[in-house]
C-alpha cells in the first residue's frame, strides 16, 4: 500500500481522522501562528466534527487561531437542511465557547450561484491577502469522494473544471439538479495538506479507479489530486479500501 494511503478499521475511523486533523491544525499554528482549514460537507465529516467539538480534542485546538472556509456549498439558505454551513455549525461551531474561529462561509443570499461564487472568491482574496490572480495556499483541505468520482462540487465534465487556473471559486450544476458553489481544483490542490476522508463499501470501486485507474481528471475530478503529489493523504476505512487489496 502506498505511503499516502492510511487504511483504518471502521470502528476506529472517525477518531483516527479527528486526531490527524487536530495534529495538522496544531502543526500549522506552531509553524505560522494560524491555520486555514477548508471544510468538507457530508455525513462522514459531520461525525468527525462532532468529535472535534468534544473533550479531549476541543481543548487541544486554539480555535481562535483558525480561519474556516468551505470547499463547496449548496445554493440554499444557510439554515436549510442541505446547507454545509448548517451541518458544520450544528456539529462543531455551536459547541465552541469563547474561543471561536474566524468563519468565512459562502454567502448564498445572492440572486444567483454565479454571484455567490464571485463573492466568495473576493472574500478569500481579501482574507488571505492575495495579489491579483494568485491562488490561496490553504494549510489543510478536507475532501470526500463521491461514487461518480466528484470531490467538493467538482462533478465529471463540469464547466467549473474549465475555469482559468487563476480562479478560486465557481458555480456548478449538480447532475441531479440544483446549484453548487465550489472551490476550483486549482485552489483545492494548491493547499499544503489535502486529506481525503472516505469510508464504506459503496466507495470501494471508485477509490480503486481514482487511485489506480487511468481515467482523466475531467472524467474523475478526484484524480486532480495527482497535481498535489506528496501533499495528499487518503484516509480510508477498510471497507472503502477493499478494491486496493487485489
Amino acid at each position: 500500500m502506498p505511503d499516502n494511503i492510511e487504511v483504518i478499521e471502521p470502528k476506529l475511523f472517525t477518531a483516527v481522522v479527528a486526531d490527524e486533523i487536530v495534529a495538522s491544525i496544531r502543526d500549522a499554528i506552531e509553524d505560522k501562528g494560524s491555520c486555514s482549514l477548508v471544510l468538507s460537507g457530508g455525513s462522514t465529516p459531520g461525525a468527525i466534527y462532532r468529535l472535534l467539538s468534544k473533550p479531549p480534542r476541543i481543548a487541544e485546538v486554539e480555535w481562535e487561531k483558525l480561519d474556516l472556509y468551505w470547499g463547496d456549498e449548496r445554493y440554499v439558505a444557510q439554515d436549510h437542511s442541505n446547507s454545509n454551513f448548517r451541518m458544520t455549525n450544528e456539529t462543531l461551531m455551536s459547541h465552541l465557547s469563547a474561543e471561536k474561529p474566524r468563519v468565512h462561509a459562502v454567502d448564498t443570499s445572492y440572486d444567483s450561484a454565479e454571484k455567490a461564487a464571485a463573492a466568495y472568491e473576493s472574500l478569500i482574496r481579501k482574507v488571505e491577502k492575495l495579489e491579483q490572480n494568485a491562488l490561496p495556499v490553504f494549510d489543510i483541505v478536507l475532501l470526500g469522494i463521491g461514487e461518480d468520482g466528484h470531490t467538493a462540487s467538482l462533478f465529471p465534465h463540469s464547466k467549473i473544471l474549465a475555469l482559468d487556473r487563476t480562479k478560486i471559486c465557481g458555480a456548478a450544476d449538480h447532475p441531479e439538479g440544483g446549484k453548487r458553489i465550489s472551490l476550483t481544483q486549482h485552489a483545492l490542490f494548491n493547499a499544503k495538506k489535502i486529506l481525503f476522508i472516505v469510508k464504506g463499501s459503496s466507495k470501494a470501486a471508485i477509490i480503486k479507479r481514482v487511485i489506480r485507474g487511468s481515467d482523466s481528471p475531467e472524467e474523475l475530478p478526484s484524480r486532480y489530486y495527482l497535481a498535489a503529489k506528496e501533499r495528499v493523504t487518503f484516509f480510508l476505512d477498510s471497507e472503502a479500501a477493499t478494491g486496493l487489496q487485489t
